[in-house]
């Protein structure tokens, strides 16, 4: 999975290493990290061995080569509506057709990211890095970075959707605060299906906001100014009167996104100059790929995925070449979800799995059968939505559209290729098999990497938060980061987040005590990218 669904956290870990510990020492057990590492994602290592000394804007450059995939082109169109039509329900008829018209030019897209307000650090610098290909006049002009972000994730996730994510003193000092928007007894429900907040939610954040000033846990300035954003960004009459909240998130990062680098929308010319970042649109995956299934799918039998879902024999060979793919199913270790996950009255994501024609999930208590009108009623209701594997399929392998990822995707998506070329060549679907080839699944956004840092050099730097960067004028502009990318590397913008990579891809009983004491901080100053990173 894409570094964006992982469990992390961003502050330091333990240090255990002694402070007299060389550098020389330090910089051997980074790299038996990195061996580790690559041993688990083998994809990731063969990127960063092939691209690892290029400086991150030239790597970026790539972002926007897109193979041609003449077969799979041919229904693209039937994405490229979708995709304006729910633009359009959310930013109006303008912008949905501005990214119809760019999706239709060139069908890259971001799946990195999880759909939730764009202030965690991870989200922030993936679309940084993601988007500087765009900022370029040279380049194809592409006024829209499109993330179809994931919604599969819990609103308590520790990229933490519910709320927002600062740190409590100026300048990225201070500890790292959480501030909840969604209520308590929503916190493990899925995104997917969490209901719109209200004034009354907007109301209890304040309060909370004002108790940790008054407690001394925020700067009384700082806990000022984050009230502000909660007025201008998210107490907005067309954010409350959104249907949902994952169409709320679209609404707040399109405003946000750019305020963030203190651009002023208002002030662009209506062709793109050089120099202005893209706008950015978050539009959740499960809700595009669960609208493609209901219009152009499942009342078509002659689609290959309504033959993939209810055909028998399909099925069969589904459950053969699918079986313990990341994202996917494992029917002999009981993880995953067989295409669709349901979603209990508590709004929790429930596992499915396929015996005797119907979905079912391990208690029983959910039953579906795999019927196209079913499945039809299920997903219009909103009591299933499709899993990361089936969303993948479609948006990449069965639409053809170019999806950059994190370190987990790279090796996951390229894993689903080569399991649905099987399959189509086993039901006999060998012009589709090759129609595949073209796809590009080894597509390493800016996922797992950092441009953007609070602090200085001296007193040490950490990951900036989107309200961090929003409220302080210090962080920088847009040009900043483009022109940091040209500085450092590929390696040097994901090094310091390897130790979170490492914990992801090792459970706590297999990982290296030594390699647990490399902290980000560590690593920015061993590789003496602290100073790098700190210069103007």
């Amino acid at each position: 999975m894409p570094l964006s669904e992982a469990n992390l956290d961003i502050n330091p870990l333990t240090e255990s290493l002694s402070p007299a510990q060389t550098g020389t020492d330090l910089l051997s057990v980074f790299e038996e990290m990195k061996t580790h590492i690559w041993q688990r994602r083998p994809i990731l290592g063969e990127i960063m061995r092939k691209h690892a000394g290029k400086t991150l804007y030239d790597y970026a450059k790539d972002f926007t080569d897109v193979n041609k995939t003449p077969h799979l082109d041919t229904r693209k169109q039937d994405l490229v509506t979708v995709a304006r039509e729910l633009v359009t329900a959310r930013l109006g008829a303008d912008v949905g057709d501005a990214v119809a018209r760019q999706l239709g030019r060139l069908p890259l897209v971001s799946t990195a990211d999880h759909h939730g307000p764009i202030t965690h650090p991870f989200f922030v610098n993936s679309n940084i890095i993601s988007a500087l290909p765009y900022f370029d006049q040279s380049g194809p002009d592409l006024p829209y970075l499109v993330s179809f972000s994931f919604a599969s994730i819990s609103v308590n996730n520790t990229s933490f959707p519910r709320g927002l994510v600062f740190h409590s003193q100026d300048n990225g000092a201070g500890v790292l605060v959480r501030l909840p928007i969604l209520p308590d007894r929503l916190k493990m429900s899925v995104v997917y299906g969490a209901p719109a907040f209200a004034d009354k939610e907007i109301a209890k954040a304040k309060a909370q906001l004002a108790l940790k000033q008054k407690s001394g846990e925020i700067a009384a300035r700082r806990a000022q100014r984050i009230g502000e954003v909660l007025d201008r960004y998210f107490s907005l009459p067309s954010v409350l009167a959104a249907p949902d909240f994952a169409a709320q998130v679209t609404k707040i990062n399109y405003d946000l996104w750019p305020a963030i680098f203190h651009h002023q929308p208002e002030a662009a010319t209506p062709v793109r100059p050089s120099g202005r970042i893209p706008d950015l649109i978050y539009l959740e995956i499960e809700t595009l790929v669960n609208e493609l299934l209901l219009r152009f799918h499942l009342t078509n039998s002659e689609s290959l995925l309504y033959r993939l879902f209810f055909d028998p024999g399909h099925q069969n060979l589904a459950q053969r070449f699918f079986n313990n793919l990341p994202g996917g199913f494992s029917l002999e270790n009981g993880w995953g979800t067989y295409f669709f996950w349901a979603v209990d009255q508590r709004l929790h994501r429930v596992r499915l799995i396929l015996k005797d024609g119907e979905l079912r999930s391990d208690s029983g208590e959910h039953v579906i059968a795999l019927t196209p009108e079913a499945i039809q009623e299920a997903l219009a209701r909103k009591q299933i939505f499709p899993s990361m594997a089936l969303c993948y399929l479609v948006v990449s392998l069965y639409y053809g559209v170019k999806c950059l990822g994190g370190f987990s995707q790279v090796n996951d998506l390229t894993m689903l290729k080569e399991a649905w070329r099987g399959f189509l060549a086993a039901v006999g679907e060998e012009t589709e098999a090759a129609a595949v080839l073209p796809v590009q699944t080894k597509e390493l956004g800016g996922d797992g990497m950092v441009l953007a840092y609070m602090g200085d050099a001296e007193q040490g730097l950490s990951p900036a938060t989107g309200i961090d960067m929003l409220i302080e004028q210090s962080a920088g502009r847009y040009g900043h980061f483009v022109e940091l990318a040209k500085k450092i590397t590929l390696s040097e913008a994901m090094s310091p987040l390897l130790p979170d990579i490492y914990n992801v891809l090792y459970s706590s009983p297999d990982r290296r005590a030594e390699f647990q004491a490399l902290s980000p901080e560590r690593i920015l100053r061993v590789l003496g990218l602290d100073r790098k990173l700190s210069a103007r």
